[in-house]
Parts: C-alpha cells; structure tokens; sequence
C-alpha cells in the first residue's frame, strides 16, 4: 500500500479534517455556554420583574392547592348609630314591685269602701254605727290611701312615669308576658350628650359578646330614672321574643344621621400586618393585591367600607386563604408548591 507522505493529497485531507473537529470542540461550548447566559440573564430580568410588581402573582395550580376562594364585594348601607349598655331586668324586682302595688291598690279599695258603709249607716234617726266607728275606718281608708301613693311612687322611682303597666286596662296581660319570658324588661343608659332630643322611637338590643348577629327590636320604650351609679341618659324597653335571660348584659344601639351606602367585606377576609388591617383583592388573572381596610365600621360578621376607601363594585375579594396570601407574599418561599 501507498504510505501518504507530508506533501501528499491525502495528508492534506487529514489536516483539515482535524482543524475543523478542533474548531468545533472549541466555539460548540462557548455557544452553550452564552445560551445558557442569555436564559439566565433573561430569568433574573423576570424574577426582578416579579419582585417590583406589587402583590402576589400566582399559577392556576398554586391557587387550587392553596384553596383560595373569592366573592364579589357586595353591597351595604351603613347607620351612624350611638351604642348603650344594659342589662335584663330581673323578674323579680318587677314582680315584688306589681305585688306592692296592687297588695297596697287592695287596701285602699277596700277600706274606702268600708269607710264609705260606715259613714252611710251613721246617718239618719236609726244611725247603725257611732261616730267613732265611722271616724275610725276613715282613718284607716286615709292611710291605706297614704299606702298605695306611696307604692306607686316607689314603682315610678324604679320604672319610670311614663312605664306601660301604669295603664290598668294593660297591665295584667303585660305581667303575664313578663312572668311567662315571652318579653323582657331591658334597662340601657347611653352616654352623656350621646342623645339629643327626646325617647328613641325604638332599641336594638343585642346580647353583650355577639351571638352570630342576633338582634331585637325594641318598640315600647320610655325614660328611666337617673341611675346614680352610673352617669348618663336611661331608657327601658321592652323585648318581644327573645331569648334573653334574666340579668343578661346587653348593648343598645339607635341609629342616628342619614344611612351610607358602601360595601360589606367578611370578617374571613380580614388579615393583620404592619400595624394595620388588609384583604386581598384579585385584580387580575391569579394576581392578588393586598389593600389596607379600615375596621372602625363593624356589620353582622364583617365590617363596613364606604366608598372611594380601596373597595368598588366588581371587585373581588379573597373570603378564604387571606393568610395564606400574606405568608407568601411577605416570604414567598413559605407559599404552595409550584
């Protein structure tokens, strides 16, 4: 066989051979290399991208895994109200101040009557009774008389002038009520310069605490005597229907000023940072920003926000997952799995 010499074709052939494989080992990595720069430069821009844009951006998948739900903000109206505290009126006290009266109201009937006989049997030639007789039971119907004013200033001293059973014709059905807890008896007192003007039209009465929004209205209300333990404007009211009890702490609200329109958003939606109260709103496609709430507005199981405060129609509102949103968007390192 031919051997190939240095100035043959087929050496030739050969060197170039190796000088392209040799070029090719050295630009192939270099070109690897400045894709993979180019990606990661181009990775960095969106993470900063990301970072600069307020709020928590999220996948579809994060969004299920993390069990996010949203509602629209829906609508509320708001009543300037000024708030008392109370309490239920024991039964007792009402009861024994009835049984007082009427025990001293008895009396008086009766010895009046008695003195009105003795005085009619004094007269006339065939006189039945002395005068002493008839002086004597018209003292008693004097003091028994004495008896039943004094009984029924000690029930205005406890109920009140204006009080319903002072209505004879209305107060045995009103006792009856009473003592079978269809209604109760609610003392409130409002703070001084709270009320102006004269008895609230009508109470709302709520149990002290909260009991998942249940209230009562009050329609039959009257001014009570000043308490001297505790300063400020009183009022009873009567309760129909509730299931208060007896000795029962409750506050008393009365609505006053015009009523606002706004936006009701659930206390669920509610979270707490920075010194402030927040929800988070959805404002785009799995994007959530955190808006801060005013919380100064309290409703039924969320609160009260007026309009132009950071809520509009149309808006929705994260109601589950709020903390959830907040963990990853303070440490986003803490949030779903991707």
């Amino acid at each position: 066989m031919r051997k190939a010499t240095a100035s043959s074709p087929l050496s030739v052939v050969r060197r170039k051979r190796f000088s392209y494989r040799q070029l090719l080992l050295v630009f192939v990595p270099l070109l690897v290399i400045g894709c993979g720069q180019n990606t990661s430069d181009a990775d960095k821009d969106k993470d900063k991208k990301d970072a600069d844009t307020p709020g928590v951006t999220l996948t579809a998948d994060q969004v299920k895994s993390m069990g996010l739900a949203t509602a629209n903000a829906r609508p509320a109206v708001w009543l300037n109200q000024v708030t008392g505290f109370g309490t239920v009126v024991p039964l007792d006290t009402i009861a024994q101040s009835d049984a007082d009266f009427l025990t001293a109201q008895a009396a008086a009937s009766q010895s009046q009557a008695a003195a009105n006989r003795a005085k009619s049997l004094s007269t006339g030639e065939e006189a039945a009774v002395s005068r002493e007789v008839v002086e004597a039971a018209q003292s008693k119907a004097a003091a028994d008389a004495a008896g039943l004013a004094l009984a029924r200033r000690k029930t205005d001293s406890a109920f009140g002038i204006h009080a319903p059973w002072h209505n004879d014709a209305e107060r045995a059905s009103l006792m009856a009520r009473l003592t079978s807890g269809r209604t109760v008896l609610v003392r409130v007192t409002f703070p001084l310069g709270a009320l102006a003007g004269g008895v609230p039209a009508k109470l709302t009465i709520k149990r002290l605490g909260g009991d998942g929004g249940k209230s009562w209205n009050a329609a039959t209300v009257w001014e009570a005597p000043a308490d001297p333990n505790l300063p400020g404007r009183g009022f009873f009211a009567l309760v129909d229907g509730s299931d208060l009890a007896q000795n029962e702490h409750v506050f008393a609200s009365v609505p006053v000023g015009p009523a606002q329109s706004g936006f009701w958003v659930p206390a669920s939606a509610v979270v707490m940072g920075d010194g402030a109260t927040w929800v988070y709103l959805e404002n785009g496609e799995n994007h959530f920003l955190r808006t801060e709430l005013g919380t100064g507005q309290p409703l039924d199981d969320g609160y009260f926000v007026a309009p132009g405060a950071g809520i509009a129609a149309g808006n929705k509102i994260v109601t589950k997952g709020a903390g959830l949103l907040q963990s990853r968007e303070l440490n986003p390192s803490t949030g779903a799995a991707d």
